[in-house]
């Protein structure tokens, strides 16, 4: 009877940590932007579930979102500026999305090292709201 119980326990800890460990991801449907132009492809999606004052900014990378960053300022009707630590690794780097032209831009905030090529930032792009599933 105690190993019967022993097993049981065990077995439904295994059963719910992966759950647990799934629980930091974030998941979808989820609102977000797909901005794009002829050289590049960003789609964000912005996390006010966990934190309302200081919502997270995902970014998909090889197909996954990650986290990028925190958003930084937001007027209603306006704009959106949220930070993006893995675009360049070295420079404080930001995004500030328009939302009356719906136009995605990038802004330099400090160079840092100065090792990183800003030559690959992009110039301003479209942007379009979506809603991503997967």
């Amino acid at each position: 009877m105690f190993l019967r119980n022993y097993i049981i326990i065990i077995t439904s800890l295994l059963l719910i940590f992966p759950l647990k460990v799934m629980a930091n991801e974030i998941y979808l449907p989820s609102a977000g932007f797909d901005c794009s132009d002829d050289q590049y492809k960003f789609e964000f999606l912005f996390d006010r579930s966990k934190d309302m004052d200081n919502p997270k900014v995902y970014r998909r990378v090889n197909g996954k979102f990650i986290s990028i960053g925190n958003l930084i300022a937001e007027k209603q009707g306006a704009y959106v500026v949220w930070e993006d630590k893995e675009f360049l690794k070295t420079t404080d780097f930001a995004w500030s999305f328009d939302k009356v032209t719906s136009k995605l831009s990038s802004i330099v905030l400090s160079v840092g090292l100065g090792i990183d090529n800003l030559n690959i930032i992009p110039k301003p792009m479209t942007c379009m709201q979506k809603i991503f599933y997967y």
